[in-house]
């Protein structure tokens, strides 16, 4: 993409400003690789908005400062997720995108949680309850989704897996001391170990080893209402994995979120970064939506806004920030005054009436003749700034570029000085 460059002239802008600005932005796109954005920084005089409407040229967009935000951060642009995904499907979010965190959004895409890598560690590693799949309401599509399942038989209305997860590696004499109403089993292909779970009243059958079942154990879960599942998975993996089932909304971080507007300054953004500690920060836009996710690895890869200065080359006249921005070049025709730059720039200063006189000598001399509307505000801006040449600080170089510029718009009433 090509980069961006705004070119400003200064506070209270006058015509000369405006129309230099815009010129300038008009002959740096015709020439360079760049995007050229003409901003002002005021509102705009009655004069100069009756020269733009009349050649039909866009106002400049008002800019308040180039301190960067966080829309000129280049963020992770990762999609935020639904509550109800399961931990085995978030990380596989977080490997695929390189992130350790995610934001979570409800039906109305609005911002609800975040859930990080050490929200599902925590949860994998530390806590071994074996009815979690109850306490955290885990449906039935994420547990066949986590194990690779292949539904054997799935009942019309939902369960609620509210017992332990129990698997079935004793005799069937010991395991009926084991399995209680509404459990979750995990077991091999013996029959009667089967038909011992279904007649205790399950909640929930996991047939191991891609196993298939006998059609009286079919007809058995079907005649009580028990979803029956197959995995492919061994036992011991079975069991690690269906915790990863869990929805994230059981683990996620809900209260007192920290997000960042686009608007939010940089400088205000790391503030609240040093008073907290969390990895990464939702982004959101002005109704809550969120569009990615931030870091304190984007504040240290930050670029600063490049800017052309036009009509001015004081920093008290100049956009706020203008210290933390990178200055490429600056016309003008004012005494040369405070700004200060970190290497060597383009500077033209020539001391000619109008700002507007040596951009259109910038046009002419690379052989590039301005649009007629471009031509027409560079006129208007040089009549403007030298009060058609009563002004002491016009020149004659002011006149000679007048008489170019009028040809080209072919308006009788300019004169031909």
């Amino acid at each position: 993409m090509d980069e961006t460059v705004y070119i400003m002239g200064h506070k209270n802008p006058d015509s000369d400003s405006i129309c230099s600005a815009i010129a300038y932005a008009e002959f740096k796109n015709k020439t360079e690789n760049i995007k050229a954005i003409p901003v002002r920084l005021g509102d705009i005089n009655k004069e100069t908005k009756f020269i733009l409407n009349y050649f039909s040229v866009n106002t400049p967009d008002l800019m308040e400062t180039v301190r960067l935000s966080v829309e000129d951060l280049s963020f992770d642009k990762i999609a935020p997720v639904s509550p109800d995904i399961s931990l085995g499907m978030a990380l596989s979010l977080m490997n695929k995108n390189s992130v350790n965190s995610i934001p979570v959004i409800d039906k109305n895409e609005q911002l609800i949680g975040v859930v990080t890598l050490s929200d599902i560690m925590k949860n994998y590693i530390d806590v071994w309850d074996n009815r979690i799949l109850g306490k955290s309401n885990t449906c039935i599509e994420n547990i066949i989704d986590t194990l690779s399942g292949n539904p054997l038989f799935i009942p019309k209305a939902k369960k609620h897996f509210s017992g332990k997860i129990l698997a079935l590696a004793m005799d069937k004499e010991v395991l009926g001391k084991y399995i209680e109403d509404e459990d979750i089993v995990i077991c091999g292909n013996r029959v009667d170990t089967q038909r011992l779970a279904l007649n205790k009243n399950i909640s929930l059958m996991i047939v191991t080893g891609k196993e298939d079942i006998e059609k009286e154990i079919y007809d058995l879960g079907k005649e009580k209402d028990i979803p029956i599942i197959s995995t492919p998975h061994e036992t011991f993996t079975t069991s690690r994995l269906i915790t990863q089932s869990i929805p994230i909304e059981y683990v996620m971080t809900k209260g007192n979120l920290i997000s960042f507007s686009l608007d939010e300054i940089v400088d205000d953004v790391k503030t609240k970064m040093s008073q907290t500690r969390y990895r990464a920060y939702p982004v959101v836009d002005n109704k809550n939506r969120v569009l990615g996710s931030l870091s304190r690895y984007h504040l240290i890869s930050r670029a600063k806004k490049k800017v052309i200065l036009v009509d001015h080359n004081e920093r008290s006249q100049s956009i706020d920030g203008l210290e933390e921005a990178e200055i490429l070049e600056i016309i003008d025709h004012h005494r040369i005054a405070d700004v200060f730059t970190g290497k060597p720039i383009y500077f033209r200063n020539e001391p000619v009436g109008s700002t507007c006189t040596i951009i259109a000598s910038i046009f002419f001399e690379n052989g590039i003749r301005p649009s007629k509307k471009i031509a027409g505000i560079l006129a208007t801006g040089i009549i403007s700034d030298t009060l058609l040449f009563k002004s002491p600080t016009a020149t004659k170089t002011d006149k000679i570029l007048l008489n170019r510029l009028a040809k080209i718009i072919d308006l009788a009433h300019i004169p031909q000085v």
